[in-house]
């Protein structure tokens, strides 16, 4: 009988649900870090965390009622469980793929929408102003990709940068620091982009979001193998009983 029991599925079902709520974790810790990303991530600069945990949630969902389809052995339910599974699992291969594919794109959109966010600086949005200032104190960067994208935003009239952005942080500390060498600026400002420091700062969490995600795939699989199964098994019995 083996993967086509209701203890087989409801196992398998366990461990999507288990495996959702470590996406849900991990999701919300990369949203909530440090709280230094909260305002720039409800801003759009990091949609990808948010859909992620809503993913995260789906899943969890799917696969309490996984277990709950699994104990009751409808053949119908477990059908369309394992179709709704099925779909999941090829948009989550298909996003894999894409991200593979094109790594530079997506990383592109992501600077995009950080660059929408810096250049509202010291605008009426105060909250942003504080989630950027933190950003680059805490982590040490400066910009985007780099200290001189100061120069593109209004608030720097093309020469200053933040003074977030200085070693040691005093009041017009940036000033006139957006057009220095970078030999210059090193000895006052952090040269790095801010993208590159966020990236690093979450890579742990990046790595271990990529593994669960691939042992995750792995069990959906299986479950939806043992749905079938399972399914059919049902389907034969009620046709006999």
């Amino acid at each position: 009988m083996g993967c086509f029991t209701k203890l087989g599925l409801f196992v398998l079902n366990f461990a999507i649900f288990v495996a959702g709520v470590a996406v849900v974790t991990l999701a919300s810790i990369i949203i909530s870090k440090d709280n230094t990303y909260g305002n720039l991530l409800t801003d759009g600069i990091f949609t990808l965390p948010i859909i992620i945990l809503i993913a995260g949630l789906i899943i969890v969902i799917i696969g309490f009622l996984g277990c709950c389809g699994a104990l009751k052995e409808s053949s119908c339910m477990l059908r369309t469980y394992a179709f709704i599974v099925g779909v999941m699992l090829i948009a989550e291969i298909t996003l894999g793929i894409l991200l593979l594919v094109y790594p530079t794109q997506a990383e592109d959109i992501l600077k995009d929408a950080m660059t929408k966010n810096f250049k509202t600086y010291n605008t009426s949005n105060e909250a942003n102003t504080r989630s950027i200032d933190g950003i680059q104190h805490d982590l040490e960067c400066c910009g985007v990709n780099n200290y001189t994208d100061w120069r593109d935003y209004d608030w720097s009239k093309g020469e200053n940068v933040a003074d977030s952005c200085c070693r040691i942080e005093s009041l017009g500390c940036g000033n006139k620091m957006a057009l220095a060498t970078e030999e210059d600026a090193e000895k006052k400002i952090y040269t790095q982009g801010c993208f590159y420091a966020i990236k690093e700062d979450l890579k742990d969490e990046t790595i271990a979001l990529g593994v669960i995600l691939f042992l995750m795939a792995v069990v959906q699989v299986m479950s939806v193998s043992c749905a079938c199964g399972l399914a059919s098994k049902s389907g034969g019995s009620s046709r006999y009983a």
